[in-house]
């Protein structure tokens, strides 16, 4: 489903998830912002939609990571 993956931190960190929401939405052109999410044990995640297309930004406290799960190639924006 998800083609590329983003490791941003290797540790949960609020401030740095919202940061990385924050430049997605001012660096990509016509991202649109779907449903924000916490899960049980407090993991964030934040899903945006670019062309049809799924992005997804978890602050992971399972996983114990800050990282992004997209459809398409983000690189190109940064």
């Amino acid at each position: 489903m998800y083609k590329y993956d983003y490791n941003i931190c290797t540790e949960p960190d609020e401030d740095i998830f919202e940061r990385q929401c924050a430049a997605l939405e001012k660096h990509i052109p016509s991202l649109k912002k779907g449903p924000f999410m916490t899960d049980v044990d407090n993991t964030k995640i934040q899903i945006y939609f670019k062309d049809g297309k799924k992005i997804k930004v978890k602050n992971d406290y399972m996983v114990g990571a800050v990282y992004i799960l997209s459809e398409i190639e983000l690189t190109q924006f940064f």
